[in-house]
């Protein structure tokens, strides 16, 4: 992939921004109806003619006048030009919620089409399939926008079968790990002959890659080597309540719902009942729960091994978490690792000069896939970026000049924004076209420049 670039840049083809701009745009109705030339319809010169006045008698556009002159005399009433520009007025003030399907859709992008098909591989067992690296960190269930050279496309569809690949990130302690992509979504303007190639990929399955099927270490540019590699697919295992091993047949449909059942079996085990509690997805995910809400985020999953794959991304954990969290089978080991860290108050620390640039709790999520999601530049860089309201004082400077151009968030202009200390670029504000866009401004946080800490 291309070096990494600071800014969202410019789209090369006209017709690619005209399209992102038409899906951005958002039309204006003054709530007139027009006939076919534009022009306004409520006037009608039928005064003359009795006949179509009978017929329009019911019009609501009317209003019916006693009148002992003639029994077919009526009124025409308009609103005045003053009553429909204050109307006019009144619906354009109105504040707007951004709506956060948008950015899922990837618009900038351009026209895709769908692809059929998704390849499942069996839990436990090892398959050869082609890999390729990348940079981070990629959960099941994550989406991940690419765009790619002419080259690069030829030898990942050459090589892979163009449908589906494996991305594999850096080591983890001494292992090296992936998940299985599968195409979903590509463009479909040019033969892949004559353009790059545009696609949606979505994480579906961790794996693990077995030692010596792979020469030398990967490197983290994504598709510069795609190459086969023997790989375990990993399971999504559970160990169940903590004290169902030792709860007979007749009280174990109680369990999930009788704390007092738990407390009194705890007191027959090795152990106290809060340890148990610890691998208890139900207090686990409540705990999950309050602090979603008490956040301010949405659209945190129900089922527990989606939640922990979703929290991972979106919660406040240091990269050393997260790789655990990959790394483990058991849901709720995976849980157990997040509840220990949702108390501690983070903040988001220059990677270059550990400045403080901004709270986590200042975190919100712009997109429906959370406050973290990816988005890729037009030289191919994926930028994971984290949304904030706001950051520190003084920590960023956000440069003055302004594009819409490959915009990330439909109706929204970026600005780079750097390190107000080490001058760092650390992402982008994006400011709302729109006066009545809400909200009316954000920042968006690349997490190659940032780092969560204490």
């Amino acid at each position: 992939m291309d070096p990494e670039d600071n800014g969202q840049g410019e789209e090369a083809e006209g017709e690619d921004e005209a399209e992102m701009l038409s899906d951005s745009s958002v039309v204006e109705d003054d709530g007139q109806e027009r006939d076919e030339s534009g022009f306004r319809i409520g006037v009608f010169n039928i005064m003359r003619d009795r006949n179509v006045a009978r017929i329009f008698r019911g019009f609501r556009g009317f209003n019916r006048e006693s009148s002992s002159g003639s029994e077919d005399s009526f009124q025409v009433t308009t609103p005045s030009n003053e009553e429909s520009d204050n109307s006019d007025s009144a619906s354009n003030n109105q504040p707007q919620n951004f709506d956060t399907e948008l950015p899922t859709n990837h618009s900038y992008l351009g026209r895709m089409e769908s692809v059929s098909g998704v390849e499942y591989y069996e839990p436990g067992s090892r398959y050869k399939i082609h890999i390729c690296p990348h940079h981070t960190i990629i959960f099941p269930g994550q989406t991940l926008p690419v765009i790619l050279s002419t080259s690069q496309a030829f030898h990942l569809t050459a090589q892979s079968g163009e449908h589906s690949v494996g991305l594999v990130f850096p080591p983890i302690n001494n292992e090296q790990y992936g998940v299985t992509c599968q195409m979903y979504e590509k463009n479909v303007r040019n033969p892949l002959w004559k353009s790059d190639l545009r696609a949606k990929l979505r994480a579906h399955q961790r794996f693990r890659v077995c030692k010596g099927t792979i020469s030398h270490p990967i490197l983290s540019t994504f598709v510069g080597d795609v190459r086969e590699a023997e790989v375990e697919i990993l399971p999504e295992l559970s160990l169940g309540d903590p004290l169902s091993g030792h709860i007979r047949g007749s009280l174990d449909k109680f369990l999930p719902h009788s704390s007092r059942i738990k407390l009194l079996y705890s007191h027959a085990r090795a152990w106290p009942l809060f340890v148990y509690e610890q691998y208890d997805i139900g207090k686990v995910m409540m705990k999950i729960k309050h602090f979603v809400a008490a956040h301010n985020l949405e659209n945190m999953p129900t089922d527990p091994i989606v939640c922990s794959f979703w929290s991972a991304k979106n919660l406040p954990l240091e990269e050393s978490d997260r790789e655990k969290i990959f790394a483990t089978n058991f849901v709720e080991v995976r849980m157990k690792i997040i509840a220990e860290k949702l108390n501690d108050p983070y903040y988001y620390h220059c990677i270059e000069c550990q400045q403080k640039v901004a709270k986590f709790s200042e975190v919100f999520a712009m997109s429906k896939d959370g406050v973290q999601a990816s988005y890729c530049n037009p030289g191919g860089f994926i930028h994971d970026t984290v949304t904030l309201f706001g950051v520190e004082l003084n920590a960023v400077i956000v440069e003055r000049s302004k594009s819409t151009q490959f915009s990330w968030f439909p109706g929204y202009a970026w600005k780079i924004t750097v390190c107000g200390r080490c001058h760092r670029h650390l992402g982008w504000q994006f400011v709302a076209e729109k006066k009545n866009l809400r909200p009316h401004s954000f920042f968006g946080l690349t997490q190659r420049s940032i780092v969560l800490k204490l």
